[in-house]
């Protein structure tokens, strides 16, 4: 019964096994179809979700591993999230696989095994499987991040997060530590209903295990790492790293304090809130000087952290409604942006903004990708990151938080300007070459794909809205 309640997680580890075996034995040199092979199989996971036979038998509703683990509707929401931006970075990663130096098999198969841990991490119950679920995640990233060895900034990216990831690991090993020790326990259940006459061990315990999560979601003061790794990190690995990655972050940060901390709610609203603000401010600041496209994503990341922290401290349903809802929106987005960066890595001899000058001349449907991209991550209309930027605003305006509103209006505004800055270095300036940069089909049909749900969302976002906001009533009731 217990085995049941794993079913997605068990396929998907399933697949990257497969994939592993047939990258062994398979004589063929070109391994790229495994990359295809992966996006397949996860799609269709992600249609057998939806089948009777799986959300049958308590798979929907249901806990099991002595209430370790939990499957309810927000699970469900994640995991799919998850399936879907998986298969999208195989996709893209099939398309940057002459840059892979080798091993294409193993690299699309860490992305999978990495898709597993996130999967775990939407159904944890309990601290100890958060830190295994965590870590599944951590580790796969650690090797992805480093992959392109013989390029000094990728390796110096894998050191960086190696280094910061362990620390962060300690944190949280040292916070469980705390929980257990005062309270005998490690369920959330169970810690929520000891928190009240429990002593400074549990609450720093606790303050540990929100500094652990708060290096998955790159939010200000635990952001030191960003920057160095996106810009370092192959372009699949940073798109996977941007969405799914941050997305554990957060439905972790959500299963423990809406499981373990709701009785002590009025303490870490403001907590969440300081963090959001901190995060909004210092992730646009910092971007705005920025030459490097990835580096000025990498800063950008750590702003909108601050805007799904927003959307946390608003601690109702609707808040935390309009969070999954911006999980989508950003999910799509950023897979458009880094797609156009892995279509020019090849051809562009960096990342820096210059190199973009007339992109529109010389790749028309790479020049619209990046415009729409970075018009949905600057909130304007009717792009997906708009209506997002919306509910979020809405979610802490109707609990009166008017400084966190005026600080998230700043935030808007200033990321205008260097998010046009990349629009007008495409259309308003020559190019610094000439020919034609030649795109191949399946990143086209992946630049379509995208482009296409950023608008669609944005434009007709009544389904998305009623699965976010229902998926948000399970945990917050």
């Amino acid at each position: 019964m217990n085995l049941s309640l794993l079913k997605l997680e068990i396929a998907t580890c399933g697949l990257a096994m497969l994939v592993l075996m047939l990258e062994a034995f398979v004589p063929r040199r070109d391994k790229r179809f495994l990359g295809y092979l992966g996006a397949a199989g996860l799609l269709a996971i992600l249609a057998w979700s939806y089948c009777p036979s799986v959300t049958a038998g308590g798979f929907t509703m249901g806990s099991g591993f002595n209430g370790m683990w939990v499957n309810d509707a927000m699970a469900l929401y994640f995991k799919r999230l998850f399936l879907v931006g998986t298969a999208l970075v195989l996709v893209m990663s099939v398309g940057f696989a002459r840059q892979l130096e080798g091993g294409a098999g193993e690299f699309f198969a860490l992305l999978m095994f990495g898709c597993t841990g996130m999967m775990l991490t939407a159904s944890v119950n309990d601290f100890l499987m958060l830190f295994v679920a965590l870590e599944t995640v951590t580790v796969s990233g650690y090797i992805l991040v480093a992959w392109l060895r013989r390029q000094q900034q990728s390796l110096e990216a894998g050191v960086k997060y190696l280094i910061l990831g362990a620390l962060s690991t300690a944190f949280l090993v040292f916070g469980i530590t705390f929980i257990y020790g005062s309270t005998g326990a490690t369920g959330f259940a169970d810690v929520a209903a000891k928190i009240g006459t429990a002593g400074a061990p549990l609450k720093l315990g606790l303050l540990l295990v929100l500094a652990g999560l708060g290096f998955k979601m790159a939010c200000v003061p635990f952001q030191a790492w960003v920057p160095d790794v996106y810009q370092g990190a192959p372009a699949p690995v940073t798109a996977f790293l941007a969405t799914g990655s941050k997305a554990a972050g957060f439905v972790l940060l959500l299963r423990v304090l809406f499981g373990a901390l709701q009785s002590v709610k009025p303490t870490w609203v403001l907590v969440i809130g300081t963090l959001a603000g901190l995060s909004v401010l210092y992730g646009n600041l910092a971007a705005m000087p920025q030459r490097n496209v990835k580096r000025l994503l990498g800063y950008s990341s750590i702003s909108h952290a601050g805007f799904l922290l927003l959307g946390v401290a608003a601690a109702d349903s609707f808040g935390i409604g309009a969070v999954l809802f911006y999980l989508v929106a950003y999910l799509f987005t950023n897979l458009c942006a880094f797609t156009v960066i892995s279509c020019l890595a090849g051809t562009l001899p960096d990342d820096e903004r210059e190199n973009y000058a007339g992109l529109a001349q010389r790749s028309p449907l790479l020049a619209a990708a990046m415009t729409v991209a970075l018009a949905s991550l600057a909130g304007v209309p009717p792009m997906a990151g708009f209506f997002a930027k919306f509910l979020i605003f809405t979610a802490i305006v109707g609990q009166k938080m008017w400084c966190l509103v005026i600080i998230g209006a700043i935030g808007v505004v200033v990321s205008l300007y260097y998010y046009l800055g990349v629009v007008k270095a495409m259309y308003w300036q020559e190019p610094r070459e000439t020919g034609a940069i030649t795109v191949a089909w399946p990143m086209k049909a992946l630049l379509w794909v995208t482009m296409a749900a950023v608008i669609g969302i944005g434009v007709c976002q009544g389904a998305f809205t009623r699965w976010a906001f229902d998926a948000a009533a399970t945990l917050v009731k």
